[in-house]
């Protein structure tokens, strides 16, 4: 299959270059189903790179801009540690992209994300490789305020799981940088956590619309079977009772829903008042399409918890560097504080499920009556641990 990876990079550079997108799922399985293979040849990473450029610098258009930063973004926490070499040249390259007109916040989220994932990659190397880079920015702000200041103005247009998991897994790695930490961030400081809430309401609401679509297509696997059980049986003898019921099987058939990890937009024409309702109602999906591109942080079995993250960090910058944590939490409203409650106990909460979940796969259970605090100190005393 690596002679059919030649073969496909050689029509990329030909006349392939329109046809990127269609290449861009068996591009993820080559970075994923084998990254040992992958990381065997530097022809694999320098092929991969120089597609992704071409399209970040040609006139491809911003869809397929975004499936190549998704492509780098993927590299980058796939082969986490693996790669240092590889990182200046992914980031000058997105954010060179940056620079220039960005029109969907689609593109300007994802290009953003691949220097995030730099950040949690290496966050040393990232800041090294920024200090170095000739990019126009104004004057008075350098290449790593610009990101930063841009990163947490944008903090509402990362949807989904996955692109709010590693925004948070980034701020959470940004904050607990010490004494390497960038000077924006003393300016930036009262707007993290507010950002950093913003980013876990959404991410609710994200598990909940995740758990919901897995309990509809465990109902239809189970429609599904009592459908052939009854199917399966006088299969040959069809009376007048058979017909009305494979009717109805039609019907549902053609009513059911469809389990795909693409959005699917669908016209329904109805009256003005119904319009009007449904327009209120309407909520934009917490899934976006290149989630379906899977990193080592998507995976079921994936260790890396963004609730458990950043209660330890933050209970970590509170007993040790108490000057920014205060700077951190200082500014906080009543309602913000609150929010932040919630995200510590549902820490707690994930952290007891996992290992509970973690025991009963090793063959064992845990009887455990685990204490889950409802409240916690935002003062000058450690939080409770």
């Amino acid at each position: 299959m690596w002679k059919v990876f030649e073969l496909m990079y050689q029509v990329f550079e030909k006349d392939g270059f329109e046809y990127f997108t269609d290449m861009m799922p068996a591009l993820h399985n080559y970075v994923t189903v084998d990254t040992e293979a992958f990381l065997s040849n530097q022809n694999h990473l320098l092929a991969m790179f120089n597609m992704c450029k071409a399209i970040l610098n040609g006139d491809a258009g911003e869809d397929p801009e975004s499936h190549a930063a998704k492509l780098l973004e993927v590299i980058i926490l796939q082969c986490k540690g693996r790669i240092d070499q590889c990182i200046p040249s992914f980031v000058e390259l997105v954010l060179q992209r940056l620079m220039r007109e960005v029109k969907t916040s689609e593109l300007r989220t994802m290009c953003l994300q691949v220097v995030i994932s730099a950040l949690y990659y290496n966050p040393q190397l990232l800041f090294e490789t920024i200090d170095k880079l000739d990019l126009s920015v104004p004057p008075s702000e350098s290449i790593a305020s610009h990101f930063i200041k841009q990163w947490i103005h944008d903090t509402d247009c990362f949807l989904g799981l996955h692109d709010r998991k590693l925004c948070v897994l980034g701020m959470c790695t940004l904050i607990s940088m010490s004494p390497q930490r960038p000077l924006v961030l003393q300016e930036c400081a009262p707007q993290i956590v507010p950002s950093l809430i913003v980013l876990f309401e959404g991410l609710k609401r994200a598990y909940a619309e995740k758990a919901q679509e897995q309990d509809e297509e465990d109902e239809d696997e189970e429609d599904e079977e009592g459908d052939e059980e009854v199917l399966s049986s006088d299969e040959d003898e069809l009376n007048e009772g058979d017909a009305e019921y494979l009717e109805k099987l039609q019907e549902k058939v053609k009513n059911k829903k469809v389990i795909s990890p693409f959005t699917i937009n669908s016209v329904t024409i109805e009256d003005d008042a119904s319009d009007e309702d449904s327009d209120e109602d309407y909520a934009p999906p917490e899934e976006t399409v290149l989630e379906s591109y899977t990193t080592p942080l998507d995976e079921e079995n994936c260790i890396v918890d963004e609730y458990v993250a950043f209660k330890e960090i933050l209970q970590s910058l509170q007993a040790a560097d108490p000057v920014w944590y205060n700077a951190l939490t200082a500014h906080l409203t009543a309602e913000q504080q609150k929010s932040l409650q919630d995200i510590m106990v549902l820490a707690d909460q994930r952290k007891a499920a996992a290992e509970s979940k973690r025991i009963e796969q090793s063959g064992g259970y845990a009887f455990v009556q685990h204490t889950i605090p409802t409240s916690f100190n935002f003062g000058g005393t450690p939080l409770g641990r």
